[in-house]
């Protein structure tokens, strides 16, 4: 199936349009035996309300990083009396609201208690079944309706949950014919599915019929983003993780064409994702006022005072610009003009050389966020396969592009190094890092420890012991920041999430125990931490000579590093001998 562009800025004028991101998903969860029960994988939690958890832990992400996501929840093969077709819509696609939190909140809260039971809430009827072609007319009109106050989702997923892999329609073949043709539809429209079938190890599913219907449906292209759905069977203990993984989108950045020969004009196009991105607690708010008893939202304006009367200036601005105590005045005609002599209006990027890996990426050249680049088949065909090319020659001879250009149409131009990603990345593509120019190097710090001065023996020792403890840890593959999420942003959201909800927090209590798991469980670096310490404790009273080598790799370490720290302080500390004059 193909996927709709994200985010995307384009440049006017070049064919391309703007993207406002508006993400629709919808969880279709069919009911069966098997999903009332309890299962040893999830701790003897039942399956559905595993899933409710999931939905309700991704709500409360994306009213913080996505607000303006719609979230719907449909069963079906349900037996309520409010049910259509067999389908209950439990939240009705709209975007992230605090009354379907609460709805959602509620029933979590009421089955946790007791007031009510899964079976009581979501009657199941096993000789009653909701035809599959109802179900996605139905998501496809949730889709498509017009609903006031609300733009038209142009990211639309189908978050498909069932354990069943022989419904009716597997046996019909009218049936299948149907569906096919609602999936083409459904294609056509770009709404995409993301698929959850639910094995048990004495049971595994039957991905067959899905397979087929969803790939002979889903007619992919090799230029396309998405590349089908993926139907392969999961185990319910990663519901959890894998719905939160795929529900993020893709955030392209830029779009530019990439000149690697202009003489001859062979040129291929780019799109550039942001890999990461910032949120900080308290920036998402807004400014209102009452007025007649109704809330309104107030407007900023920008105005310019005289400095020495106060009065507005309306007439008569200019730009001007300073250069030592003149100051230069530029219209934006000679702006642009000044612009086009070194780098045009438009973005681009442009090859000017080959490097080798080791002379190029050193960790001072990271002056900025890197963006994750891919082929763009969209504006240059053929940019997939010579792009393809290109990332197995950099990768086999070790080398990196070095390209020339910006990134926007009104940004200054840059040096930047292309990278191939390497074996260990989770992506497969190019990474893009702005190289600093000569005027923004600023001097490297010296090292804490000069080399000259301690036996390079310490430091051998020292940098061996650091290696078995790494190893004892599993520290090699670094920081992952998917794993932690950031403390403060969550503990803001979770304040405004228990207000809004109406959730008593627990009184605080003195006890030093409570409070650390308190900590542990708001704070994920802190939770990370907080094990290694255990395991080093466990290593140091264990009396299994195997588990006591973390401490005492732990301990040589302590004493070499002692020892370091004690002669670099007794030269820093030694009176300097004063030069004779001649």
């Amino acid at each position: 199936m193909s996927d709709v562009p994200s985010n995307e800025e384009f440049t006017p004028g070049k064919g391309y349009r703007r993207y406002d991101i508006h993400e629709g998903i919808i969880f279709c969860i069919e009911l069966s035996n098997g999903m009332f029960d309890e299962l040893p994988e999830l701790n003897y939690k039942i399956q559905l309300i595993e899933i409710l958890e999931t939905l309700d832990q991704l709500m409360s992400q994306l009213v913080i990083t996505r607000p303006s996501t719609g979230i719907g929840c449909y069963f079906f093969n349900c037996n309520r009396s409010d049910a259509k077709d067999g389908i209950y819509p439990f939240l009705p696609l709209k975007d992230v609201n605090a009354q379907t939190m609460k709805k959602l909140s509620d029933l979590l809260e009421d089955l946790q208690y007791e007031r009510t039971t899964l079976r009581q809430f979501l009657p199941y009827d096993a000789s009653k079944h909701t035809p599959l072609e109802s179900l996605l007319e139905l998501v496809r009109e949730e889709f498509v309706k017009d609903v006031p106050d609300q733009k038209a989702f142009n990211n639309k997923k189908i978050f498909y949950f069932t354990d069943n892999d022989s419904p009716p329609e597997a046996s019909d073949i009218d049936a299948k014919s149907r569906l096919r043709h609602l999936v083409n539809d459904l294609d056509d429209r770009f709404i995409n599915f993301t698929t959850f079938f639910i094995g048990k190890p004495g049971l595994p599913f039957d991905e067959g019929f899905y397979s087929d219907i969803l790939r002979l449906g889903a007619t992919t292209k090799a230029s396309d983003e998405f590349d089908g759905p993926n139907t392969t069977p999961i185990s319910a203990a990663y519901i959890k993780s894998r719905v939160l993984r795929k529900q993020e989108i893709k955030r392209i950045m830029f779009q530019c064409p990439l000149i690697l020969e202009e003489k001859s004009k062979f040129i291929v196009g780019v799109k550039g994702y942001t890999i990461i991105s910032h949120e900080k607690p308290g920036v998402r708010y807004k400014l209102v006022y009452e007025n007649e008893d109704i809330r309104q939202e107030a407007f900023s304006r920008r105005k310019y005072l005289n400095a020495k009367t106060g009065e507005e200036i309306k007439d008569g601005l200019t730009k001007v610009y300073p250069y030592g105590d003149l100051d230069i005045e530029l219209s934006e005609s000679d702006i642009a003009e000044i612009r086009n002599d070194y780098a045009g209006e438009e973005s681009f990027l442009k090859v000017i050389g080959f490097q080798s890996t080791e002379t190029c990426l050193h960790y001072y050249n990271n002056i900025e966020k890197a963006t994750f680049v891919v082929p763009d088949e969209g504006r240059y065909e053929g940019s997939i396969r010579t792009l393809s090319s290109l990332f197995k020659n950099l990768r086999q001879k070790n080398k990196v592009a070095i390209v020339w250009g910006k990134l926007k149409s009104n940004s200054n131009p840059a040096i930047f190094f292309f990278v191939p990603s390497d074996e260990a990345s989770p992506n497969e593509g190019f990474y893009l890092y702005r190289v600093p120019f000569l005027d923004e190097l600023r001097r490297i710090p010296p090292m804490l420890i000069s080399h000259g001065e301690i036996q390079d023996d310490d430091y051998e020792n020292l940098k061996e012991a650091t290696k078995k403890l790494i190893n004892h840890f599993n520290l090699k593959n670094g920081f992952e920041p998917s794993e932690f999420k950031n403390p403060g942003l969550q503990k803001h959201f979770k304040i405004l999430h228990d207000y809004l909800l109406q959730i008593e927090e627990e009184p605080e209590k003195d006890d030093v125990e409570w409070q650390r798991s308190k900590l542990l469980e708001e704070d994920d670096s802190l939770r990370r931490i907080s094990q290694i310490r255990d395991k080093i404790d466990e290593s140091a009273n264990s009396k299994d000579p195997n588990k006591q080598k973390l401490s005492k790799y732990l301990a040589i370490w302590n004493s070499l590093y002692d020892k370091i720290f004690d002669q670099e302080t007794a030269i820093a500390d030694a009176p300097k001998t004063k030069k004779k004059g001649l």
